[in-house]
């Protein structure tokens, strides 16, 4: 073992025994829910394992860096962990309390011991700091880049409730909904997943990017996993979306770290193939692709469970999922086709606002439902599919921006000016979505879909949509023929989506008809799809 890190090593190693000895005596004199030790346990021991590991395989840089994470996030659980010694009623913590009564436990021994824990491993951290080899490579900013969007993805579901509760005495809080000291111990935590991954993907040493990216990783799963577990094993408790947008960050960011990270430093303006743009278009088209059924199923699948079989009623909401994912579909299709994929990529960026646009809308009705009758009505199968379409959708869009951030670093912008005629068409398409968003698109006796001003659950698909159809026609103006015509053309096809809503969705009501929202929206797609032509005409893109 390297000598230098051998005492970091050997504190994480104690730090770790004292967070087991605490789980197994018990944080409070009241029950868990269940019998969350042993993962608890494994999870915790895995740190030093790992850090031995790397150090063996002769990576004391790694090892150092994925410590320091470590001690970075046990700041913010030592903190959530002093939330239980305060008031142990009003932490979601199922996995380690459940309070039966109205008088909150108290702690004990278990607790202490666990907070110390914590506090030797943040000491374990210092004592590995400068364990890092000389950088010699300069960081390639789109792996820095995708490295902390990932790192926000998986703190978005580190703050979101990691289960559904049916009881009131088990709290289903996420982190900005908790008590004071939960939310800054949970937002301390979840900050460490962006900041960590960011620093570590700009290092200039392949070991030390290594060891902090698979460090944030291994830090969210020990974080999220042991409560997550809670919403499948206790009957009270249902599972939520939180804890898979966390894994599929960090199954997306994981590989960043066995990727090379950069290009040699005295070369700058060498190309380097990390990661090519051709694997961030496949990427990006498989995770599409799987957007797509996800949301095709969601669309077949019940979103409301209620008992004793009773029957569920129509969601006919969600049926405009159905063509926004075969839009989504279709584009990511493209995107395999090298050939297709970077003039195809603009368009796919801007579909998946349709997948958010529509999910909101279906889960408006699901929302109005459980809040009405929480005691009956449940999430059906089909939220699920829809809350996974949503996030599958933005991990393909995060991965097909980057893929255009490394296209621009290769290409020669320096003489693209605004079109003014593509300006004019950007101004009258943003008036028009505005309008088209905004105002309800089907209408009825007394019935108005959802529209910018409803204020509802559906409201925010709306503002996605039209913030992704305003950027795509502004960015347009000053874009390359080919890529403005893409950007236009998507944002066209959202707009049909829009429009499309009382076709596939008028028979909920009787006597509905389209509303100005749908004539709004069929307007704005001929003026954007005429701006694409335009576009089209054009001179020449620039070249590299």
């Amino acid at each position: 073992m390297d000598t230098g890190l051998r005492p970091a090593v050997a504190v994480a190693v104690a730090g770790a025994v004292l967070q087991v000895v605490g789980l197994i005596l018990g944080v409070v004199d009241a029950p868990a829910g269940y019998a969350s030790w042993p993962l608890a346990a494994v999870l915790a021991v895995l740190p030093p394992i790992a850090a031995v590991i790397f150090v063996g395989n002769r990576r004391p840089a790694a090892a150092g860096a994925l410590l320091v994470v470590f001690a970075a996030v046990s700041v913010g659980r030592a903190i959530d962990a002093v939330q239980l010694a305060v008031d142990a009623g009003r932490a979601s913590r199922p996995d380690l309390v459940v309070v039966s009564g109205t008088v909150p436990p108290s702690p004990s021994i278990g607790l202490w011991l666990l907070i110390l824990g914590f506090v030797v491993t943040v000491v374990a951290g210092g004592l590995a700091l400068d364990r890092g080899q000389a950088a010699d490579e300069e960081p390639r900013r789109g792996l820095v880049i995708g490295a902390a969007g990932l790192g926000l993805l998986v703190a978005v579901g580190l703050v979101m409730a990691p289960f559904s509760s049916s009881n009131p005495l088990l709290p289903a809080d996420g982190v900005f909904d908790a008590p004071a000291l939960a939310l800054i111990g949970g937002l301390l935590v979840a900050l460490v997943m962006p900041v960590g991954a960011a620093v570590a993907a700009s290092a200039g040493d392949a070991d030390t990017v290594r060891g902090g990216i698979v460090g944030v990783g291994l830090a969210a799963l020990v974080v999220e996993l042991p409560p997550a577990v809670a919403g499948f094993v206790l009957p009270e408790l249902h599972p939520s979306a939180g804890p898979w947008v966390t894994l599929v960050g960090v199954a997306l960011l994981v590989p960043f770290a066995f990727v090379s990270i950069g290009r040699q430093e005295q070369n700058l303006d060498e190309d380097v193939d990390l990661p090519g743009r051709g694997n961030l278009h496949l990427a990006a088209g498989i995770v599409g692709l799987l957007a797509a059924v996800s949301g095709l199923v969601a669309v077949a699948l019940p979103l409301l469970s209620l008992p004793d079989g009773a029957a569920v009623p129509e969601n006919y909401a969600i049926r405009l999922l159905t063509p926004a994912s075969v839009l989504v579909g279709l584009l990511a299709v493209g995107l395999l086709v090298p050939a297709w994929a970077a003039r195809v990529r603009p368009a796919f960026v801007v579909a998946c606002a349709g997948i958010a646009l529509t999910v909101a809308s279906g889960f408006d009705t699901v929302l109005s439902a459980t809040g009405v009758i929480t005691s009956k009505a449940t999430p059906g199968a089909g939220v699920w599919f829809g809350a996974l379409a949503v996030l599958l959708a933005l991990v393909a869009v995060i991965i097909a921006t980057l893929a255009g951030a490394l296209e621009r670093e290769d290409v020669d912008l320096s003489e693209l000016e605004v079109r003014p005629v593509l300006g004019w068409v950007a101004g009258l398409a943003a008036l028009l979505a505005v309008g088209a968003f905004g105002f309800p698109a089907v209408a009825g006796p007394g019935y108005e879909s959802t529209g910018l001003w409803t204020f509802r659950i559906g409201s925010t698909g709306s503002v996605v949509a039209l913030l992704a159809v305003i950027v795509a026609a502004a960015l347009a103006a000053r874009s390359r023929p080919s890529r403005a015509a893409a950007l236009l053309f998507g944002a066209a096809a959202l707009a049909v989506v829009r429009a499309l809503e009382f076709v596939f969705t008028g028979d909920r009501v009787a006597g509905a008809g389209p509303a100005l929202g749908t004539w709004l929206a069929v307007g704005c797609a001929l003026v954007l799809i005429v701006g694409a032509v335009l576009a089209l005409s054009g001179k020449n893109d620039s070249t590299a």
